[in-house]
């Protein structure tokens, strides 16, 4: 999840909610009463408990996990997906416990032809990691290139690659993308993030271009959130998705991150100015830099396959069984890491308990509801945390065709501090979804805001982006920051401390301070929008401009 502090629902729609007598807000017949926040926090109390040991897959905390939600499933009466083993998708995946035997280790050579030594140690100054199927990952001697954002993008006239060869060299690269870092409105996304500014993009990059070694530069304003989240993040075993040959996809045998300083030292001890060097990888026609600099460090990786899982249950259509409306949120979370504080178990309650909470209870609605036209599939996606992997595995194996699946919802965190008069809708001009999110939001006295933070590049953080890049038409929004009762500057500061202080650690717990008022309104608004969709014959449609249009046609025969 992206660190996003879903906050609550406007004091009007609190209201409608109590006084709710079963149509949805699209003009439907009768259905079973709204989920309430008392519903929501049950749910939330359970998985976020230290019985389940932070939720990682491939873990007994993920054993207790999709059992519970399999039962739940179950229980509410939800019917297993063809193809699916009872309420299961098996995903399978590698895992690889990397640490490095020893600091990492930088030979520089500044303008007075003085080599330089710098060491800078585990967890603390760096961290890396290897996702290769090996028993040992070492660069010695590395030269070093600063590629600057490490970006190949022929649509926006950008190569931050072109005229240097790095193939089995440790290229240095800079976090987000020269949008952010001018405010350009004519570079990339202007200020907000696209996906050439995440991690994950510019770690294959590297490697598409040979990189035997890969290091981003850690600021917390560009990545969006502090080195902690990084280090916490990054120091626990790794997954990865099997491909079908059981090899592993081809990476650079060291990837990983090194903090703001020890960049800044680095450049300097090779003779080199940081801040000058990036400024210019922000402007057109900047050419990689060879540093005058070598690194070395090892891995020594631990690896073992694991079957994790993502849970499907479905409510069939009455009249077109074979149309599908996707609701997602992914049950994972980090597991048992990096003590803080004495507390080692990151619990995840936010993050996602939450939206697996809001998953249940939406899913109740409808199987206690008059059966939608369409089917209605509710997946709770594995190893989200890891980089998406569950919701990736799912858009390479549907179990229903992606060109038949009409729409998806996604709920990677739920509102926990109360009313707002706000929803915030991520990434935005997408799709003709969010025009039904404004209906919506109108009807209830609403309004629809963007994002706050989009440098931090949330809507490729999250699984509805895998479904995305196949085609099918998803939205993810949320409750907003504008506080009825404290105003939109506290309803931001809760937002920031959140991300400094909770997100990815272990403090993100259940408490029963949590205020799932908001949480609900956002799950009731998922479930009139959707039934709305899935009692229609209405197919929501990609902007012109969306990167993911092409893709909807491809699926669709167009």
């Amino acid at each position: 999840m992206g660190a996003r502090l879903r906050t609550g629902a406007t004091a009007l729609f609190a209201a409608a909610l109590a006084l709710d007598v079963g149509a949805t807000a699209m003009g439907q017949a009768k259905d079973a009463a709204p989920v309430t926040p008392e519903a929501l926090s049950a749910h939330v109390k359970i998985l976020a408990s230290d019985d389940f040991q932070g939720r990682k897959p491939g873990t007994v905390g993920e054993e207790k996990t999709i059992a519970y939600i399999q039962d739940q499933f179950k229980k509410i009466g939800l019917k297993p997906a063809a193809g699916a083993k009872g309420y299961l998708q098996d995903v399978p995946m590698t895992e690889v416990t990397s640490k490095a035997d020893g600091p990492m280790v930088f030979t520089a050579t500044g303008k007075d032809g003085q080599a330089k030594s710098l060491s800078y140690e585990y967890f603390s100054q760096m961290i890396v990691w290897n996702r290769q199927r090996t028993t040992h990952a070492e660069v010695k001697d590395s030269d070093l290139v600063f590629v600057g954002y490490g970006i190949t993008a022929p649509e926006f006239g950008w190569d931050d690659y072109a005229g240097v060869d790095v193939k089995g060299k440790t290229v240095v690269i800079l976090v987000n993308d020269p949008g952010f870092a001018t405010g350009d409105p004519a570079l990339f996304g202007g200020g907000a993030m696209t996906w050439y500014g995440r991690w994950p993009y510019k770690y294959e990059e590297a490697a598409r271009h040979g990189a035997a070694a890969a290091i981003i530069v850690h600021e917390t304003r560009a990545a969006g959130y502090p080195w902690g989240v990084v280090a916490n993040s990054n120091s626990v075993p790794k997954l990865t998705l099997m491909p079908a040959d059981g090899g592993l996809q081809s990476r650079s045998a060291v990837e990983g991150w090194v903090q703001l300083d020890v960049a800044k030292e680095l450049f300097a001890a090779a003779g080199l100015d940081y801040g000058t060097l990036k400024d210019s990888a922000a402007r057109r026609g900047f050419k990689a830099v060879p540093m005058n600099a070598k690194m070395s460090v090892g891995i020594t990786p631990v690896v073992r396959d694991v079957v994790s899982h993502n849970v499907v249950g479905i409510v069939p259509g009455a009249k077109r069984p074979d149309e599908v409306v996707l609701v997602g949120a992914h049950w994972d979370h980090l597991g048992v890491g990096p003590a803080v504080n004495g507390d080692t178990i990151y619990n995840g309650a936010l993050d996602n308990a939450t939206g697996v909470a809001g998953l249940i209870e939406m899913a109740k609605r409808y199987t206690h509801g008059p059966k939608p036209d369409r089917t209605l599939m509710f997946i709770a996606y594995t190893a989200e945390e890891q980089g998406l992997l569950g919701s990736e595995y799912y858009a390479q194996h549907p179990l229903y065709p992606v060109g038949k699946t009409v729409a998806g919802f996604n709920m990677d965190g739920l509102g926990v501090l109360g009313p707002v008069h706000d929803v915030v809708l991520v990434g935005g001009k997408k799709s003709d979804l969010e025009e039904r999110l404004k209906a919506w939001t109108d009807a209830h006295g609403m309004v629809v805001n963007p994002e706050p933070f989009p440098e931090r590049g949330y809507y490729y953080r999250s699984d509805h982006f895998n479904l995305a890049k196949v085609g099918i038409p998803v939205i993810d929004a949320g409750m907003g920051i504008d506080s009825v009762e404290h105003g939109a500057e506290w309803g931001k500061a809760k937002e920031e401390e959140y991300t400094r202080l909770h997100y990815h650690q272990p403090s993100d717990e259940w408490s029963p301070a949590m205020d799932l008022r908001g949480g609900a309104v956002q799950v009731n608004m998922w479930y009139d929008i959707s039934r709305d969709l899935a009692s229609s014959d209405a197919w929501p449609k990609w902007y012109d401009k969306a990167e993911f249009k092409a893709a909807r046609d491809k699926s669709q025969g167009k």
